[in-house]
């Protein structure tokens, strides 16, 4: 275990914690080990998907689904992070937790292929994620202090010289996995798709949980979990120095339209060719 400067084509570094061969961010590593034997219940549920795929917004959606009610809640997704949060105050969170995760399917704690705990995959195109991940590095200063380009933080991103690794290796290894294991309960959620048209999305979760919630109710989670929601009422809690939002920076469809290069797109749809052979993705990659 130890902390690296993992450097761009022109020398600016993210700060990083290698664990065992793996990358993450400066989160304990003695509960980053302890992923793999971490207890599940029945009754968790777990959001899974690659950084800045959309997770908090899921996380917000199954809290008010479940509380049945919209409101503060009191309680966040960053206490339910499986590699960051120690086992022992996971282990006194009440049922149902809505546990969540980023590291790929052969990672996750042994007792998913035991329990009934539920799973929620979320996959967003990765150019979005891509030019997500590079603001949220940029942005989070005291973690990463990363100051590169686009151009050059891309060939990081495709390298997997970043937290959690390639979104390549991500996708691949859930793809796999979930399809090699048919009897783990999931729901594969596209980001895209929920931006289209979230309440057919919510409406999908809802069923998959087990919830007799009516359209009334799902339209107000809706309205209560929009994006424009959502930033109003936490965006104020992680700022930048300017007094920008960290999380809840646009979140639109085809923003990476605004940041890549004609020759950064067509390099990236080349990769995308190359280490994504035989995998058919049930979303838009083009957006």
């Amino acid at each position: 275990m130890s902390v690296k400067k993992v450097p761009d084509a022109e020398g600016c570094t993210l700060t990083l914690l290698e664990v065992d061969g793996l990358m993450f961010p400066t989160f304990p590593a003695d509960v980053i080990r302890g992923v793999p034997d971490l207890e599940l219940r029945d009754d968790d549920i777990l959001i899974s998907g690659y950084p800045k795929a959309g997770t908090h917004w899921l996380f917000e959606v199954l809290r008010v689904l479940l509380r049945g009610s919209c409101d503060g809640g009191g309680m966040e997704k960053d206490d339910f992070m499986i590699e960051m949060v120690p086992q022992d105050q996971l282990a006194k969170k009440p049922s149902p937790r809505i546990l969540n995760t980023h590291v790929q399917f052969t990672s996750l704690p042994k007792e998913i292929h035991k329990r009934k705990t539920k799973i929620i995959y979320l996959l967003r195109n990765p150019k979005d994620s891509a030019v997500s991940f590079y603001n949220h590095h940029r942005k989070l200063v005291e973690y990463y202090d990363y100051h590169g380009k686009l151009k050059d933080y891309l060939r990081l991103w495709v390298g997997g010289k970043v937290d959690y690794g390639s979104w390549f290796n991500y996708v691949r290894s859930w793809h796999e996995g979930l399809r090699s294991h048919p009897d783990i309960p999931s729901l594969s959620v596209v980001y895209e798709d929920m931006k289209e048209d979230a309440l057919s999305q919510i409406r999908r979760i809802s069923h998959f949980l087990g919830l007799s919630h009516d359209d009334a109710f799902l339209r107000k989670v809706d309205d209560w979990c929009s994006f424009k929601r959502m930033r109003e009422r936490k965006g104020k809690y992680d700022l930048t120095p300017e007094g920008q939002p960290i999380m809840y920076r646009k979140g639109e469809v085809g923003d990476w339209k605004n940041w890549f290069t004609i020759a950064d797109n067509e390099w990236f749809d080349q990769v995308y060719k190359d280490r994504m052979t035989g995998i058919d993705l049930s979303f838009r990659y083009t957006i």
